[in-house]
């Protein structure tokens, strides 16, 4: 059993987005919204929970496609600053790479001309490749979410 995680093993994805800042934060965190865009392509979010305060935790269940099975992200919030930034413990169960270790997830959303930028850093992968897997991840996902904020 793995006890902790790489931390050099970090991802970093910006985006930007043609929606204030105010909309793209709050499409993050409302559990609402998360339903609607969070996950790549496929799969298909069950059920979100959302306790948004520092201390306050959180629970994504999502299922795969073609009878996969389910996954759960759950952690706790460990900074939020409206609109500007969050910040969480991330942990997969589910998934055995994972094996109980926790990562950490921070969102901060930037205004810029003509809207406004997400910038997400994961940080902790147990393994390079859980990282590639997450890259891809959370690339779909933040394709999704620009279909839902501007729509």
């Amino acid at each position: 059993m793995k006890t902790e995680t790489e931390e050099n093993l970090i991802l970093e994805l910006r985006r930007s987005f043609p929606v204030t800042r105010e909309r793209l934060y709050n499409a993050w965190t409302d559990p609402a919204e998360v339903r609607h865009w969070f996950g790549p392509e496929g799969l298909s979010v069950l059920d979100v929970q959302m306790d948004l305060r520092v201390g306050g935790s959180y629970l994504i269940k999502v299922k795969g496609c073609e009878g996969a099975g389910t996954m759960t992200a759950v952690g706790e919030f460990r900074e939020v600053t409206p609109p500007s930034k969050v910040e969480y413990t991330w942990r997969v169960d589910g998934d055995t790479d994972w094996d109980g270790l926790e990562s950490i997830v921070t969102v901060e959303f930037h205004e810029k001309a003509g809207g406004s930028e997400l910038c997400l850093t994961h940080r902790g992968f147990p393994s390079e490749e859980s990282r590639n897997r997450h890259e891809q991840g959370w690339s779909g996902t933040l394709e999704k979410l620009a279909r839902r904020v501007q729509a």
